[in-house]
């Protein structure tokens, strides 16, 4: 029987939480923010890598697509996300996960040839995909109930906060003991901040320790369901849409298959605002003053990455998450736009590039919580790890897009900035469509599942 946690007593969603942020800070902040960019310049200055050319910016794309390889591996490991996590214990998956990722990471330290890393990035998008992204709103959204939107938002931070620290960490264990030995130093750092929450701490959902989510109540939950559909909806814990066909192939589902997708796909461009920075040439001839603006222009956009996820995690609490994503998106082409008009001031960059921060955001807050807002909580694991298919199925063209646009302009950002735009206005129009669509789906809850004869999926670990 499921029951609330005594009063005066810690929930124990809280603890989900904090390993979440552990999670976020060693996973996706550590290995694809500070594990790029801190090991890069090292290895393609390496004198024992072999690589395809000789030249040392073909040696930084050579070994760039192991990025794209990493996107190319989440299209199949996203379905089996949603089909795993429900099933097995959650501790041993993402056990498992983690530890497959970090010795991925850490091999890098004896790697000789370039295509041994596309092997990793192929790792980092399979099992990696189980510990960046897809757990954290699954395991958030499972274990609250009031406070679900700004509590995501905060544990999302964590992404950026062990991005910033652990790049720094990272860099001096390069400077220290060489980039081989760093790469075992950084991802035993790695294992010990995950690990023992991997281990010990994580549950699948509240009703696996006979407790309901944090601040529900059977009434509270019909009332919120009735607002979003109709007062015949089915309330309780696991409603919403069975994941079968129909759903999959609503118009619903398809919006956000997209917006999953180009929202990936115009964050990508995030990675050229180093380059960006540095091309306007605001010191004229002084290359380390240019580069260091380029640096700092990245730090805004980290700036707004963060606050964006504190706030607008807020804000939905108390608007919506529909209203808060239209202007998230909104202040992303605000940034965007910024870029193209008011490019001749620094500090109007920084403003430009704190608004478009925002886009980071949109993927990892907004966008899970609007996909469980349109279909429920019952099989959201399924819908939400088949929407993902959309990042790596769509997101992954973005990087090399933009690198022969900037190309094919002669070192100009512009088209991309273009590009970008008309991409922001395409997702507001899915999620104007989604939402607008989202009342003829049919919700269901336990009950009438059995009333319509729907087996639902035991969610017990195995």
């Amino acid at each position: 029987m499921e029951q609330t946690q005594a009063k005066g007593k810690l929930h124990y969603a809280w603890f989900i939480a904090i390993g979440c942020c552990f999670m976020m800070a060693g996973g996706l902040g550590a290995i694809l923010d500070a594990g790029i960019g801190a090991f890069v310049q090292p290895v393609i200055s390496a004198t024992d890598v072999n690589f395809f050319g000789d030249d040392p910016a073909s040696r930084q794309g050579e070994l760039m697509v192991y990025m794209s390889m990493y996107f190319l591996a989440t299209i199949i490991a996203m379905p089996l996300i949603g089909h795993i996590l429900p099933r097995y214990n959650i501790r041993i998956v993402l056990t498992t996960a983690f530890v497959l990722t970090a010795g991925a990471f850490a091999i890098n330290g004896l790697y000789t040839e370039v295509w041994q890393w596309y092997i990793s990035g192929f790792i980092f998008g399979l099992a990696g995909s189980f510990i960046f992204v897809m757990p954290v709103p699954i395991l958030i959204g499972n274990w609250f109930f009031k406070r679900r939107a700004l509590v995501l938002g905060i544990v999302s931070c964590f992404s950026g906060i062990g991005g910033a620290l652990l790049s720094i960490l990272f860099t001096f264990f390069i400077n220290e003991f060489g980039w081989r030995t760093a790469y075992f130093a950084s991802a035993l750092v790695i294992c010990i901040m995950v690990l023992p929450f991997t281990l010990f701490v994580f549950r699948f959902k509240p009703e696996d320790m006979g407790l309901n989510p944090y601040g529900w109540s059977e009434e509270e939950a019909r009332k919120q369901i009735e607002q979003k559909h109709s007062k015949a909806a089915a309330a309780g814990p696991n409603a919403g849409v069975v994941a079968n066909r129909v759903a999959v192939f609503s118009l619903p589902f398809l919006c956000m298959f997209l917006l999953c997708g180009l929202v990936s796909f115009y964050g990508s461009l995030g990675t050229q605002m180093n380059p960006f920075g540095f091309s306007l040439g605001f010191y004229g001839d002084d290359v380390a003053a240019n580069r260091m603006f380029g640096a700092t222009l990245v730090s805004a956009v980290m700036i707004g990455n963060i606050a964006s996820k504190i706030v607008m995690g807020f804000v939905t609490d108390y608007i919506g998450v529909y209203k808060a994503i239209i202007i998230q998106l909104g202040l992303v082409i605000v940034g965007l736009v910024g870029f193209i008009f008011f490019n001749q001031e620094p500090w109007l960059l920084y403003l430009f590039g704190f608004f478009f921060g925002v886009q980071n955001s949109v993927y990892a807050v907004s966008t899970p919580l609007l996909i469980r807002s349109i279909f429920g909580n019952r099989d959201y694991a399924k819908i939400f790890s088949w929407c993902r298919i959309g990042t790596g199925a769509i997101g992954f063209v973005g990087p090399t897009m933009y690198g022969f646009l900037v190309g094919w302009q002669g070192g100009s950002y512009i088209a991309c900035f273009v590009v970008s735009i008309v991409i922001g206005l395409v997702c507001i129009l899915a999620v104007i469509v989604a939402e607008s669509t989202k009342k003829k789906l049919r919700w269901v809850d336990d009950e009438k599942a059995k009333d319509l004869g729907i087996m639902q999926e035991s969610l017990a670990p195995k």
